[in-house]
């Protein structure tokens, strides 16, 4: 099982280093692309929770939870998406799949611990814009591709018997393609004006978790993060060439910008801090209901190359509800009683002001948790999410997504007894 695991996490590793296929979503043009979850879909079924920890479930998304393991994790997520795209003349689907996450969490007897890779953001639009109020007509087209993966490493241990701590540093690279053309009516080139990037930095995230039991077998759950804002550097370049609308890849001579004279060659990317808090209750293998709030300075992103008009950033926030049910865990006579049923509610205010309207995202979640032999288990579910609106200057953004999930489980650094 261990080989197998590792031979796909291998082909995967070099699909998303190599190809970040991720994202349909026109909302990937702003910032560094569309922000992808950071946590296992069983986070994710429950409104993208971080609170809610066991011992044989990793919790990608608080590194506190890595103290609780005592099983070896290998975790992988991969989505199914259809994007439904609308505006005041017309809609548009378009098909998406891609990695959610590949990770492998270890307890010790002191710590546990555990490392991945996420894709932080996925880049993948392709926008026209046909200005038709002076003669000659213009047309713009907009298109982007890309993303930022983050490899991690997460530690977590007890400080007492109910209080763990943890944290998780980030290793985040990717590179960022965006390209406009412009073409006017009757003239048979266009302009095309190429921007690319190459990212690379670190980042942190910092996490307690609280359990205890308040009254007989009824549990208390309570976790904070904090992210410190972090700077990413960004190495630049600029091409200008031209360009047939008729045969968009017949392109004409390619001019070098220099970047260095205005020192947008070498760039900083400033990412912003957060923090988030949330609590919950629940009965152990039983069922479990919380809430989450996180508070993000989006205020403070910042990527001078690749700035846009008419968009500016406010902080966001994001509120989050959800838990899950298991109707009889130590069923040894029904095999769906042991399975888990999981839902989960957000809504977030992105901070991202375009043309004086902010983008708002709300999703709903369902999922199914299914035991496979061992403690592992396969979990399967839907996500719904509706993003931006439909008025004269945005665009409405529905989809529905299925998310996969195995979790399969080992022991490792256990001495083993032979009669």
């Amino acid at each position: 099982m261990i080989r197998n695991f590792f031979k796909i996490a291998s082909l995967f590793l070099i699909n998303v280093a190599y190809s970040q296929i991720g994202t349909t979503s026109p909302y990937s043009f702003f910032g560094l692309g569309e922000l992808n979850f950071r946590g296992t879909q069983i986070n994710r079924f429950m409104g993208g929770l971080e609170i809610y920890n066991d011992s044989i479930h990793a919790n990608l998304s608080n590194p506190s939870s890595y103290a609780k393991l005592k099983l070896t994790t290998y975790s992988i997520g991969l989505n199914y998406r259809n994007n439904n795209l609308t505006d005041t003349n017309d809609s548009k689907s378009i098909i998406s799949s891609g990695l959610d996450y590949i990770g492998v969490a270890i307890p010790t007897n002191k710590f546990g611990f555990g490392f991945g890779i996420i894709p932080y953001t996925s880049i993948g639009y392709k926008l026209n814009r046909l200005d038709s109020t002076s003669l000659p007509n213009i047309l713009n087209q907009y298109e982007g591709e890309g993303g930022v993966n983050k490899v991690f490493f997460s530690l977590g241990f007890n400080l007492l018997k109910y209080f763990s701590i943890g944290a998780t540093i980030n290793y985040d690279f990717g590179k960022l393609k965006y390209q406009t053309s412009k073409y006017i009516d009757d003239v048979f080139l266009g302009t095309v004006l190429i921007n690319e990037s190459s990212v690379s930095g670190l980042d942190v995230k910092l996490s307690t978790n609280f359990e205890i039991t308040v009254y007989e077998n009824l549990d208390l759950h309570a976790m904070i993060s904090y992210v410190p804002q972090a700077i990413l550097n960004s190495t630049n370049k600029r091409q200008l060439l031209t360009s047939a609308l008729s045969d968009p890849s017949n392109l004409g001579e390619v001019v070098e910008i220099d970047l260095a004279d205005t020192g947008l060659d070498l760039t900083e990317i400033q990412l912003p801090s957060s923090f988030g808090f949330g609590f919950g209750f629940g009965k152990n293998s039983k069922w479990f209901a919380g809430g989450q709030y996180i508070k993000t300075q989006s205020s403070n992103f910042k990527n001078s190359f690749n700035s846009l008009p008419n968009v500016n950033y406010k902080d966001g926030s994001q509120l989050s509800i959800g838990g899950f049910f298991i109707p009889d865990f130590s069923s040894i006579t029904s095999y769906w009683k042991r399975v888990v049923l999981r839902m989960g509610f957000r809504h977030e205010s992105t901070g991202i002001i375009t043309n004086n309207f902010e983008i708002k995202e709300t999703g709903l979640n369902f999922g199914f948790g299914l035991p496979l032999p061992g403690y592992s288990n396969l979990n399967i579910g839907l996500e719904y999410v509706s993003r931006g609106s439909n008025n004269s200057s945005m665009l409405e953004e529905k989809f529905w997504a299925i998310r996969l999930g195995f979790s399969l489980n080992d022991r490792w650094f256990v001495k083993r007894k032979y009669n």
